[in-house]
């Protein structure tokens, strides 16, 4: 009798699979099929963790672009080299003496060590714990004893020299916010805002009402007109000049205030001159001038006033993956470089491999996923991903990091009143005629998969290709 139960559960289990595995079967053939990706590039992998079960495996090796699901690699990876509690600093300090009279005879400095996030509104608990971070800034130069400067305010940015625009972002992208490089010294998430008065009718012209911060010197050109459709698609160029902005495209018709965001020229510059208004305002005198630095004389002795700590790498890296804010992800990117003594490409190919995780088709020019020049197989972000879930010490918290479909982050409007939402922990990508997720989800039986899937060059638009893997999601969820 017991061998008959053992035989009979065997065979329903294994029923159980073949019906699982002929549904899976069917959800790959049904989006391989579909006319939208006759000619595209589509990598598909996705394993059961619960089972160890690969239940998706299509094109798993081709290397295609992955867009921001790039980000996960120096979330994740900075998280495992640093720690999830560890804090970037950055210093106020000062060169030569504090006379008795209070005259400092000497430079003022903001030392930059590549705080990605300083003074952002993302964490504005952090830097205005003690009221205004550039007012308490100011306080502590007081403190010092120090009320007048015969020396000049310094932003030192050395810590990474100068940080050079990627060779392979494209043109469209290098003005606008997310096309930033990032600095050892970032301020404000290195953004202003520029704010529109839109027409009434399509095609009509908008009006710029006004900029912040208003005192970037830049000046700037309007051929943006007002349309009929709901959405952001005006573009910030360069213009002739260094301080010269074009903007083109379109914005939603009716609207009393649109804003756009652009990427901030010299935020080293700008701190350096925040803070010297801060400290004339406060009655503090100063004789020199403002300038940055990416290249600072070591022979120089510098005593520190004051050291300004970030929010937890935790708390940053949930940001960076939550908005999927480029400018974190590249600052990340520069550390993981720093502390392996690496290129990038390089630091993060090499922890790939140390954990046993292939690494052919992996190109990597940035660590945002903005250039069209990365790539990566769907197999590999799978096994990474794989392995932040079951091996890593930080894996749970690399896990929180991610959007949840219906909850939030990028995927805050995916998947709402299916079974997928609140199931589905992703990281998506998207640009144009390129789009990709990375992450887990669960099915109908609350069994855990990983998974990777890229899609580039497909005949439709992104939003009919977002619609058409959110389906898959919701599929997927619903497979028992």
């Amino acid at each position: 009798m017991k061998n008959i139960l053992l035989t009979l559960c065997l065979v329903f289990a294994l029923g159980s699979v073949s019906a699982q595995e002929k549904s899976y079967s069917k959800l790959l053939g049904d989006l391989t099929s579909m006319p939208e990706l006759k000619n595209a590039g589509l990598g598909i992998y996705a394993e059961n963790l619960t089972t160890g079960e690969v239940i998706f495996n299509h094109n798993s090796e081709l290397s295609l672009v992955p867009a921001s699901v790039f980000k996960i690699l120096p979330t994740s990876i900075a998280l495992e080299l640093f720690g999830t509690d560890y804090k970037f600093k950055t210093e106020i300090a000062y060169s030569g003496n504090i006379e008795i009279d209070g005259t400092l005879k000497g430079d003022l400095y903001i030392i930059g060590y590549g705080d990605p996030a300083l003074g952002s509104s993302n964490f504005t608990s952090t830097y205005n714990a003690n009221g205004d971070m550039i007012v308490n800034w100011v306080n502590k130069i007081k403190e010092a004893g120090i009320t007048k400067i015969d020396g000049n305010i310094i932003a030192d940015a050395s810590y990474f020299n100068k940080i050079n625009i990627p060779d392979t972002w494209i043109w469209e992208d290098l003005a606008n916010y997310y096309g930033n490089q990032g600095s050892s010294l970032c301020y404000m998430d290195n953004l202003y805002f520029v704010h529109f008065k839109t027409g009434n009718t399509d095609g009509s012209p908008t009006t710029i009402t006004k900029i912040e911060p208003d005192d970037l010197n830049l000046e700037f050109k309007n051929e943006v007109l007002s349309s009929s459709t709901t959405w952001d698609e005006s573009f910030i160029f360069f213009g002739d000049t260094k301080n010269q902005r074009e903007i083109r495209g379109t914005l939603p018709w009716k609207k009393a205030d649109f804003s756009i965001k652009g990427s901030m020229p010299e935020p080293e510059l700008y701190l350096a001159n925040v803070f010297r208004k801060q400290l004339s305002v406060s009655g503090i005198e100063i004789n020199g001038n403002t300038s940055s630095i990416f290249k600072f004389d070591k022979e120089i002795e510098r005593k520190i006033i004051y050291t300004e700590y970030s929010p937890t790498l935790l708390e940053i890296a949930t940001v960076t993956n939550l908005k999927s804010f480029n400018l974190y992800a590249e600052m990340l990117s520069f550390h993981i470089s720093k502390k392996q003594n690496k290129t990038y490409a390089d630091a993060v190919k090499n922890h790939l491999s140390s954990k046993s995780i292939e690494i052919d088709g992996l190109n990597i020019e940035d660590a945002c996923g903005l250039s069209h020049f990365n790539s990566l197989t769907a197999k590999q972000m799978t096994q990474w991903l794989k392995y932040m879930r079951q091996n890593s010490a930080v894996g749970d918290s690399f896990y929180s990091t991610l959007p949840v479909a219906g909850t939030s982050g990028t995927l805050s409007r995916y998947c709402i009143g299916t079974k997928a939402q609140n199931r589905l922990h992703a990281k998506s990508g998207s640009m144009t005629r390129v789009r990709a997720y990375g992450g887990y989800i669960l099915n109908a039986k609350g069994e855990e998969i990983v998974f990777c899937f890229i899609a580039n060059n497909y005949s439709c638009n992104n939003w009919g290709m977002r619609r058409i893997f959110e389906d898959f999601f919701n599929k997927i969820a619903e497979t028992e």
